[in-house]
């Protein structure tokens, strides 16, 4: 029975995601935009995202698609300019950041700045583009997809040759602390020294969990699952947590970012410190209530499938808990989770936590292919001492 609920979850999902890339690759919205209003559009050549646009019967300019990666996943732009070569209009044509990244974007009318820009200008943000504050990386994105969009326009429409533009790595002071908090959390895993991992995980709760709200999320795992991995350029720091935790998983099997790295564990723990309540639920409701992250797991990469949106499903309240923004089921999760850390050690850990179920899951199928090698190798050797025997004989 274990079985048949294993492969019925794992070809659910399966599905769940061939619908979901389906339908996303319906969307097209371009005519249901306002900057298009009451003009008429018709595509330049057979390939590409260059349109003219028209409104009766006269040119009035070009409108053009731009992609990007932002901090839920690839967004859209779409920008109109005129036809001496400057930008009319812009807005985001689809996207899967969270909501509260887009309504500070409008709050700070970062979208404004765009309008009467030359569609060669260099869109880098703090030179000719202001970012929105709380939302850099979605700023960044936006900054780059209307770019594509624009450079599109000057080649397409225009016959005009746009600018070299190099890739430029974002280091600041961000991605250097996230990386040595990483490599101390490895150094106390391996060297399994109790007090350098409460100096981790404090170090980790106050600069990744405080100051930089860092934490890993399944928003993570569904950017992977979705094959939306973001520039290594400008995303650092997720590749340094993501990629470090997963390699020291796959290679030594070690689930470092949980046991000693995450800002949210490290808070349960104070709690748990200060209140000196440990209390454990009895054995067969322990057995029933172990099986809700799976469960809850899931469920949410069901919905992130179906949704192709790697954001829509998180209800871990890792985020609200250092920035107390947050949305729908995060409120009541957020409260629960701490109230029940200050009775049960690793409260949340140990019932809620999808991101932890899913390092558990990677670590169970590690296992099981070691275990699998190591039974093919031991058949091997027997059947060599079989074939030996026989050639004695």
């Amino acid at each position: 029975m274990k079985q048949v609920v294993r492969w019925l979850a794992y070809g659910s999902l399966i599905a769940a995601f061939a619908i979901g890339q389906f339908n996303n690759s319906k969307n097209n919205g371009l005519q249901s935009l306002e900057i298009s209003e009451g003009l008429e559009l018709k595509r330049i050549g057979l390939m590409g995202e260059v349109y003219t646009a028209t409104r009766e019967d006269t040119l009035i300019g070009y409108l053009s698609c731009g992609r990007s990666q932002g901090y839920g996943g690839p967004l859209e732009v779409a920008v109109l300019a005129d036809t001496a070569g400057h930008i009319q209009n812009m807005d985001l044509l689809r996207h899967v950041e969270t909501f509260s990244f887009i309504e500070k974007l409008r709050a700070q009318y970062y979208f404004r700045q765009y309008k009467q820009k030359a569609l060669a200008d260099t869109f880098q943000v703090h030179q000719d583009v202001n970012a929105a504050s709380g939302a850099t990386i979605s700023s960044v994105a936006i900054a780059q997809a209307t770019r594509d969009a624009s450079y599109a326009i000057l080649e397409t429409a225009m016959n005009q040759e746009a600018p070299a533009i190099k890739k430029q790595w974002r280091l600041t002071p961000k991605e250097g602390i996230v990386l040595a908090i990483f490599i101390l959390g490895v150094i106390a895993t391996y060297l399994r020294k109790k007090q350098l991992r409460y100096i981790t995980l404090g170090l980790s709760m106050i600069f990744m969990g405080i100051i930089f709200n860092a934490s890993i999320s399944l928003s993570h795992f569904g950017r992977i699952l979705l094959g939306y991995l973001p520039d290594i350029h400008h995303h650092l720091v997720w590749w340094v947590l993501m990629g470090g935790s997963l390699v020291s998983i796959v290679i030594w099997g070690k689930n470092v970012y949980c046991h000693a790295l995450c800002p949210f564990h490290a808070t349960q723990m104070l709690l748990n410190k200060v209140s000196g309540i440990n209390l454990k639920f009895a054995m067969n409701a322990t057995r029933i209530i172990r099986k809700i992250p799976g469960f809850l797991l899931w469920f949410s990469v069901l919905m992130i499938l179906l949704s192709s949106n790697p954001t829509l499903a998180g209800y871990e309240p890792f985020a609200m808990l250092f920035s107390l923004e947050g949305y729908g089921v995060q409120w009541y999760i957020l409260p629960a989770a701490l109230v029940g850390s200050l009775f049960i050690s690793d409260f949340f850990c140990h019932y809620l936590c999808p991101v932890g179920t899913t390092f558990k899951w990677i670590q169970k199928q590690r296992r099981s292919i070691i275990t699998f090698k190591s039974k093919k190798n031991e058949h091997c050797e027997k059947n060599k001492e079989h074939n030996e025997e026989k050639k004695v004989a």
